[in-house]
């Protein structure tokens, strides 16, 4: 009986040391955006950007100079997993702002929460376009 039990210490042991170890990988993604947006109620420069997804409620957005920011989000699932790794940002005139990250391969992808400066053009009705960007990872 005690073996058993022992054994069971040691499957748990295993199983954590797996589950920590694939969250100190997150996927990454790399894209050009080629327009300045707004992330976190932040915005951002046109450039190269890393995304990456450091746990299950946040991504972590940076330039090649490491500026950037954290930012809350929320899981959406879509109908099928995507091929490619993309970044959806919703538009309001000229103002951009980032929405969505979805990895490659996955159902499932994170919805940014609103900042206040698109709740502000929501408000004020404006009309929503959506832009997708495919990333790399």
């Amino acid at each position: 009986m005690e073996r058993h039990i022992w054994q069971a210490a040691v499957f748990l042991v295993v199983l954590v040391a797996a589950a920590a170890a694939g969250q100190n990988n997150p996927a990454i993604l790399k894209a050009d955006i080629p327009f300045p947006f707004v992330v976190a109620d932040q915005t951002l420069p046109a450039g190269h950007y890393v995304v990456s997804t450091p746990d299950e409620q946040t991504i972590r957005i940076t330039d090649s100079h490491k500026h950037g920011a954290f930012v809350l989000t929320y899981r959406v699932d879509a109908r099928a997993s995507e091929s490619l790794g993309k970044l959806v940002f919703y538009r309001y005139e000229d103002s951009y702002f980032l929405a969505q990250v979805w990895n490659a391969g996955n159902k499932q992808g994170k919805q940014v929460f609103n900042s206040p400066k698109e709740e502000d053009w929501e408000r004020k009705g404006a009309s929503k376009e959506i832009a997708v960007l495919r990333a790399e990872n």
